[in-house]
């Protein structure tokens, strides 16, 4: 089976991350009120301003820490299938020397030919893509797989993967 992975909220705790340059800025909220919003719905215009300016300069990429169970998961997935990993990098351009040095780091074993670096990935040739925005899903040729993330709590959507635990037993599972 040849398989796409989201980088960021799938395979890099981005929202982590986020969470932590909002508080930079002044802002916090509890997990509960954030179900089914994005932080940057919800806070304060210049939180927003300040945080976006930082992502735009694209170091932030580089120090995210891997989603629990990630490292493991993208292991055994790269054993038995085709792995990818697709991130939309072009919304933040400086993002992307960074997110390869983050794969190298974090990904050793993970063959850099197969990190896909783009915006819309309908472009994306597989039979499953794991990514936690499912507007991604749109034009794609093969199953969307929705990572749970606090912002998509409340999208309906047939196939989710709560923990990276269940990626190899899910995928079976949309494969049968």
């Amino acid at each position: 089976m040849r398989i796409a992975i989201d980088m960021d909220e799938v395979l890099a705790d981005a929202h982590g991350g986020q969470r932590a340059l909002y508080a930079d800025a002044g802002f916090t909220i509890d997990d509960a009120d954030l179900r089914g919003r994005r932080l940057r719905d919800v806070a304060p215009h210049e939180a927003v301003i300040a945080v976006e300016r930082h992502l735009h300069q694209g170091t932030f990429f580089a120090n995210l820490d891997p989603m629990p169970g990630a490292t493991a998961a993208l292991r055994r997935l790269c054993a038995t299938h085709e792995v990818f990993i697709a991130t939309a990098a072009m919304e933040y351009p400086a993002s992307c020397g960074h997110k390869v040095a983050w794969v190298m780091r974090h990904f050793p074993f993970f063959d850099l030919d197969r990190l896909v670096l783009c915006g819309d990935k309908s472009i994306i040739k597989a039979d499953v893509l794991i990514d936690d925005h499912a507007r991604h899903f749109d034009g794609f040729g093969g199953q969307g797989l929705l990572f749970d993330a606090l912002h998509n709590a409340t999208v309906d959507w047939p196939h989710r993967l709560t923990y990276w635990d269940h990626a190899h037993s899910t995928l079976q599972e949309m494969s049968a």
